[in-house]
């Protein structure tokens, strides 16, 4: 935003004309020229930024990482998962690219195998509450609400402030009967800011239709 000086007509003018930015031309410079754009949203001209990186350093797995969690955020979930490859192929242990790689599978109903990718980051770095609420989230998908549900309460435990987990957990918890639970979920849901009439909304018509369901005899 221009600030406009007032009081004295001896002040010079404000101009609103930008300084002239040079142009990116190190490796280094087109990876910080990626990462703003993507902090901006802007993911196509971030990859574009990362490409021009890759010709420069085609040897770099940070430029695989980052164009694959790029193309994630694009829905170019098979280009992501050739890029989370590449990676893996250069740090076997690289847990970002399993958690990444998980959702893009996740994002293709490749259920199992995103499962198995979220396991693979957990193994090598279980203090990331993200990994154990993207494997409850695919437990919650395949109908396994007992393992969800365990991931969801680890995930808390390492950071309770993550929200999205308390929205996650509070469906499961619908969905099982765990009325209670479930609404102190969505209160937490709420404290964290990630609480929605449509979170809200959706826990009603798990329990309406739950509730409706007519009860098989043995």
């Amino acid at each position: 935003m221009i600030t406009v000086a007032c009081g004295s007509e001896n002040v010079e003018p404000v101009t609103n004309t930008p300084t002239p930015s040079p142009t990116p031309s190190t490796f280094e410079e087109l990876i910080e020229l990626g990462n703003v754009r993507f902090e901006r949203t802007f993911f196509a001209s971030a990859v574009k930024a990362y490409e021009a990186a890759y010709r420069l350093n085609p040897d770099s797995p940070e430029v695989f990482l980052l164009r694959g969690i790029t193309y994630n955020r694009l829905g170019e979930y098979k280009l992501a998962i050739a890029d989370f490859n590449q990676v893996l192929r250069m740090i076997p242990e690289e847990d970002e690219a399993f958690y990444e790689r998980g959702s893009a599978f996740g994002n293709l109903n490749s259920v199992d195998q995103a499962r198995d990718d979220f396991s693979r980051a957990i193994n090598i770095n279980p203090e990331d509450p993200r990994y154990f609420n993207a494997r409850g989230f695919s437990y919650a998908t395949a109908g396994k609400y007992e393992e969800a549900l365990g991931d969801y309460n680890k995930a808390v435990l390492l950071d309770p402030s993550f929200g999205i987990v308390y929205a996650n957990r509070a469906v499961v918890h619908a969905i099982v009967g765990n009325d209670e639970a479930a609404d102190k979920d969505l209160l937490l849901a709420d404290e964290t800011g990630i609480g929605s009439d449509i979170l809200r909304e959706e826990v009603r018509l798990i329990r309406s239709q739950r509730d409706s369901s007519p009860v098989e005899s043995e």
